[in-house]
């Protein structure tokens, strides 16, 4: 609770983007009081987001300063902006499917704040993962953008999501199939980079770069 309120004390100081990410650290929080350890671990980790959203870099700054750790998603495989914002970070949240986007749809559902949902796709081009409708529940519930290893479609709407960052392989204007199949929570790899829940990563017109740590330093 006590840091719930000095976050909130000192919302007004940060920019309405940040303001986003300190409620969902006091939600959260009051949703688990019944539970100091898991209380405890929740803080540090909306820190740790607020913390790497407040001082995103470029990719290459974030290249030069972590050399060591940092992974590079190969340029040609060829992601590239398609969404309304290009420069754009978060926490990872991974969903595996292969034309059907059902779990993409949940999530987008979900809050968000703070956090890039990156969907392996199977780098399939005969469907779209992502469409208006979905992007916009994106936009309702705080999410930073998408990475798809596939295609999109409604790409002036969602090019006009200001807040919304979508990095794809291209378009396609067929939506996918609904069977409800897919998994979320599991190491995706594409590119030549495995991405974990947890992992950190950021995306513009450069490229993408992923970190199992926040890059804030």
């Amino acid at each position: 609770m006590a840091t719930a309120t000095f976050l909130l004390r000192h919302s007004r100081n940060l920019t309405a983007h940040h303001s986003r990410l300190v409620t969902l650290s006091r939600a959260t929080t009051l949703q688990l009081q019944v539970n100091p350890k898991q209380r405890t671990n929740l803080i540090q980790n909306n820190n740790n987001i607020l913390r790497f959203m407040s001082s995103l870099k470029s990719t290459p700054d974030l290249c030069d300063d972590f050399e060591d750790t940092i992974r590079v998603v190969d340029p040609s495989l060829g992601l590239h902006n398609l969404g309304g914002k290009n420069h754009f970070g978060g926490q990872v949240v991974t969903v595996k499917c292969h034309e059907d986007n059902s779990f993409v749809k949940q999530l987008a559902k979900t809050d968000g704040k703070g956090k890039v949902m990156v969907v392996d796709g199977g780098g399939s081009r005969r469907r779209a993962l992502l469409g208006d409708q979905v992007a916009a529940d994106c936009v309702n519930s705080g999410w930073e953008g998408l990475v798809i290893y596939g295609s999109i479609r409604d790409v002036d709407e969602i090019k006009a999501l200001s807040s919304l960052g979508v990095q794809a392989l291209g378009t396609h204007p067929c939506k996918t199939l609904k069977r409800n199949e897919g998994q979320t929570g599991i190491p995706v790899e594409f590119g030549g980079v495995t991405f974990s829940s947890g992992d950190y990563v950021v995306c513009d017109n450069n490229g993408i770069v992923v970190n199992d740590a926040p890059m804030d330093k």
